[in-house]
């Protein structure tokens, strides 16, 4: 067999140099291979197969035994029901749903979660087509829904966020919109009400019996509650202090102006360093 010469010109034995590219060629594949799960966000395991009867909206179905199915890891627009209207992308995000159902006999697999029922009684699970595809990075791609950690169900985060940062820098769907670009807390009007995104900087971290609270330049004030601080790294709403911060969630009136719940630091990330910090 004729010698094969490496790059530094180094006479290679055929075989050994054979084998090594295929080694190569295998790693190179597997690599390949667990991003493109990593990116589509594939199932860790599968619980249940299941067949949904009734779409509410993009996030929450109603499955032929008769439970109602609440998707782990997003949240999307809600349809209007109780007087209420309905909020922009509902529509979009619902259709979506219903499309990937009538392609897929209108089966699920499930992936369930830590917790595996919500207060309302609902099942709470990842939900996955028959081809493997995470109906979540469905919504998330095309901007039809935005990601929601709530613990202990944190499986699949960071995958998640990926999608929904990929449609925020385009614009899509709903990052098209005002109300979910991000907004400054000092301009927020005292009558703000539902999901933002908000971006300020920390004048103070207080602490009382139940909650931590970081009081934002501005009327809003995010409340994390003690049994949450599990879930965050030890100092690191103190070391806050100073630095600007942006958060999302559901904005609701409180003492004197806004307040906010996060849960996890997946809806709390610091911009910058507090000024003290940064020499």
């Amino acid at each position: 067999m004729p010698s094969t010469y490496s790059a530094k010109g180094v006479p290679v034995s055929g075989a050994p140099f054979l084998l090594w590219q295929l080694l190569l060629g295998s790693l190179l594949y597997c690599c390949a291979a667990q991003a493109t799960l990593a990116d589509n966000c594939a199932a860790g395991h599968i619980s249940e197969r299941v067949r949904v009867i009734h779409v509410y909206d993009g996030d929450t179905v109603k499955l032929e035994d008769g439970r109602r199915l609440r998707f782990i890891g997003i949240n999307t627009p809600e349809t209007g029901h109780h007087d209420q209207a309905t909020q922009p992308y509902a529509n979009e995000a619902k259709a979506l749903l219903q499309k990937l159902l009538d392609t897929h006999n209108r089966t699920l697999q499930l992936q369930t979660g830590k917790q595996q029922r919500d207060h309302y009684g609902r099942l709470l699970a990842h939900a996955f087509l028959d081809g493997g595809d995470n109906i979540a990075v469905q919504l998330l791609r095309q901007g039809l829904a935005t990601t929601l950690v709530v613990p202990p169900n944190t499986w699949g985060q960071s995958c998640y966020q990926q999608q929904e940062d990929m449609a925020r820098v385009d614009a899509r769907g709903l990052w098209g919109l005002d109300t979910y670009k991000a907004q400054e807390g000092s301009s927020l009007p005292l009558d703000a009400r539902g999901f933002r995104i908000i971006r300020g900087t920390v004048e103070e971290v207080r602490q009382s019996r139940y909650q931590v609270w970081l009081e934002l330049q501005g009327p809003l004030a995010v409340h994390i509650s003690r049994k949450d601080l599990v879930n965050f790294e030890p100092g690191y709403l103190e070391n806050l202090a100073g630095s600007r911060i942006e958060t999302r969630g559901w904005i609701k009136p409180g003492q004197g102006g806004l307040q906010v719940k996060v849960q996890h630091p997946a809806a709390l990330a610091r911009i910058t360093r507090s000024a003290s910090k940064k020499n």
